[in-house]
C-alpha cells in the first residue's frame, strides 16, 4: 500500500467526523502551555527576585523594585545570567540521552506514554518550584539541583512534543498535515497571550505571590494530565504493541533497549532515495538554528528592565500583544499560504525567517517602547517557521520512522539551550552596559542561516522531493503505519 492509499484511508476515517471529533493533542498542548506561560513573566521576576534577596541579600522592598535602584540591578541581572546560563545546560541533558530511545519507543509502544512521562516531569518541577517560593533562604541556584534536573528525568520537552507531533501525524492525511500542524502550534501560541495577561492579573490578585502563581500552574499541568490519559489512544497504529503485553520487569529495559539507539542512528544515516539523507540532517540542523532564539526570551526580560527600565507589568503587556502576533502568524499567514497560495513549505520557512530578523532589526536599534512594538509585529512570522520544518520533516521517513524522525527534531529544537543559553548569556554580559541589545545579533544571525539553508535545499531538490508525495518504495512498511478505522473510532 502506498502514501496516496494510504491517505484515503484516513480521508475515508475523517470525512464523516465533525471537527470537534478530530480534536486530539491540541488541548493536552494548549493546558501544558497555558500553565507555563501564566508564569513566564513572573517566573523571570522570581528568579531576579531570589538572586536579589537571598544571593546578594538586599530586602525584599529593594528587590521588588529594582529597576529603581540601578548599581543593584546590574549586579543581580549578571547573577540571573549566569543561573540561567547553568540552568538552560541542566535541564536538557538528560533529555537529549533519552531523545536517542524515546522516538523508537513511541513508534513500537505508542505516543501516549511517553507524553505523559514529559509531562509528569514538568508537574515535578513546578512543584518543586513551589518549594522553592517557600524557602526564603534557598539561593536561586537551588532550582537548578531540586527543580531542573528532577523535572527533566521523564523527557521533559522532547518527550511531550515529540510525542504529541507523531500522534497527530498518525491520524492526519499528508495534504492535512500542514495545516494540522499549524493549529497545533496555534493552541501553543495561542494560549500564550491569554495566559500571560491572565499571569498579570493574576499575580496582583494574589498580592504578587510566587508561591500561589506556581501552585495554579501545577494545577493546570494536571488537568493536562488528566485529559491525555482519558482522551488520548495508547496506540494509533496497529504496528504499536502495548507495554503490558511484556512483564513489568521488562520495562524499564524495554524503553533502553540497544535496538531503539540503534534504530534511531540507523533513520540520519541511512542511505535514502532523492538525496532524503540530506535533507533529514538539513532540517535538524534548521530546526537547531530556529530553536537558538528561544533563548533569547529569558534575557528580553533583563534588556527590557536595562535598557527601557520597564516594569513587570509593561512587559507583560508587550508579551501579551507579541503572542497574540504568534497567533495571527501561526492560525492566520499559514494556512493561507499553505491552503489558499498554495506556497510550498520552504517558501513558508523564508517569509518566517525574513519577519524574524526584520523584527530584531528593529529590537536591536530600539530607542523608544513603540518601536519594540512595531518590531513584535514583523517578529510575528517567526514561529511560522517551525511548523513548515515539522511537515517537511514528517514527508522525509516513511510512518514508522516518524516518532523518531519528531523525537530528533524535538531534541533538536528543545537540546539548544545548552549552547544558546551560554550564547547568549555570555553576550548580554558583555554587552549590558554598553549596548544591551547585543543578544539579538544572534538571534538575527541565526535566522539568516535558516534562510540559507532553506533556500539551498529549494533550489536543489527535485520537483517530486520534499513538496510532493513521500516516494521511497517500502509498501510494506507503508502498510503497518495504516490505521484501521477501529482504532481511530476507539
Amino acid at each position: 500500500m502506498d502514501e496516496q492509499e494510504q491517505d484515503k484511508v484516513l480521508k475515508e476515517i475523517n470525512k464523516n467526523k465533525k471537527w470537534y471529533q478530530k480534536i486530539s493533542v491540541e488541548p493536552t498542548i494548549f493546558l501544558y502551555i497555558f500553565a507555563f506561560s501564566l508564569t513566564s513573566v513572573i517566573e523571570n521576576v522570581f528568579y531576579v527576585y531570589k538572586s536579589c534577596t537571598v544571593n546578594h541579600n538586599y530586602s525584599h522592598e529593594i528587590c521588588m523594585e529594582i529597576e529603581k535602584h540601578d548599581e543593584i540591578k546590574t549586579a543581580v541581572q549578571a547573577t540571573t545570567a549566569k543561573f540561567l546560563q547553568y540552568d538552560s545546560i541542566a535541564g536538557q541533558i538528560i533529555p537529549i540521552i533519552l531523545a536517542l530511545f524515546i522516538g523508537s519507543f513511541a513508534d513500537h509502544r505508542g505516543r501516549k506514554l511517553p507524553l505523559l512521562l514529559g509531562l509528569i516531569g514538568k508537574l515535578i518541577y513546578s512543584s518543586m518550584i513551589i518549594v522553592n517560593s517557600l524557602m526564603p533562604n534557598w539561593p536561586v541556584e537551588n532550582i537548578i539541583y531540586t527543580a531542573t534536573i528532577p523535572g527533566a528525568i521523564t523527557g521533559g520537552d522532547i518527550a511531550i512534543f515529540a510525542s504529541a507531533l507523531a500522534y497527530l501525524t498518525d491520524i492526519t492525511t499528508e495534504a492535512d498535515r500542514t495545516v494540522r500542524i499549524s493549529i497545533l502550534g496555534g493552541a501553543y501560541v495561542g494560549s500564550i497571550p491569554v495566559a500571560v495577561l491572565t499571569g498579570t492579573y493574576l499575580y496582583n490578585f494574589y498580592n504578587k505571590s510566587f508561591t500561589k502563581m506556581f501552585v495554579t500552574n501545577a494545577v493546570l499541568i494536571v488537568l493536562s494530565i488528566l485529559y491525555t490519559v482519558v482522551k488520548l489512544d495508547w496506540q494509533t497504529t496497529p504496528k504499536q504493541v502495548s507495554l503490558t503485553t511484556i512483564p513489568k520487569s521488562q520495562w524499564i529495559s524495554d524503553f533502553f533497549d540497544k535496538k531503539h539507539f540503534k534504530q534511531t542512528v540507523r533513520t540520519v544515516t541511512k542511505k535514502r532515495d532523492n538525496n532524503y539523507r540530506l535533507y533529514i540532517i538539513l532540517m535538524m540542523v534548521s530546526v537547531a538554528l530556529y530553536a537558538i532564539q528561544r533563548s533569547e526570551q529569558k534575557y528580553f526580560f533583563l534588556f527590557a528592565q536595562n535598557k527601557l527600565s520597564w516594569t513587570t507589568e509593561i512587559y507583560s503587556y508587550f508579551r501579551t500583544f507579541e503572542s497574540a502576533s504568534y497567533v495571527f502568524g501561526i492560525l492566520v499567514a499559514v494556512p493561507i499560504f499553505s491552503k489558499v497560495f498554495k506556497w510550498k513549505d520552504t517558501v513558508i520557512v523564508v517569509i518566517g525567517a525574513c519577519g524574524s530578523i526584520i523584527g530584531r532589526l528593529f529590537f536591536a536599534f530600539v530607542g523608544t517602547t513603540a518601536l519594540m512594538y512595531v518590531g513584535a509585529s514583523f517578529a510575528s512570522l517567526g514561529p511560522i517557521i517551525l511548523p513548515a520544518l515539522r511537515s517537511i520533516s514528517s514527508k522525509l521517513v516513511p510512518c514508522d520512522e516518524r516518532g523518531i524522525m519528531f523525537a530528533l527534531i524535538s531534541a533538536c529544537d528543545k537540546s539548544v539551550p545548552i549552547i544558546s543559553g551560554v550564547l547568549y548569556s555570555q553576550t548580554y554580559l558583555a554587552t549590558m552596559k554598553v549596548y544591551p541589545a547585543g543578544i539579538f545579533w544572534v538571534t538575527i544571525v541565526s535566522q539568516a542561516l535558516v534562510f540559507v539553508t532553506i533556500i539551498f535545499i529549494h533550489f536543489n531538490k527535485r520537483d517530486t522531493d520534499v513538496q510532493g508525495e513521500f516516494s521511497q518504495n517500502n509498501d510494506a512498511m507503508i502498510e503497518n503505519c495504516v490505521d484501521k478505522s477501529e482504532i481511530l473510532e476507539k
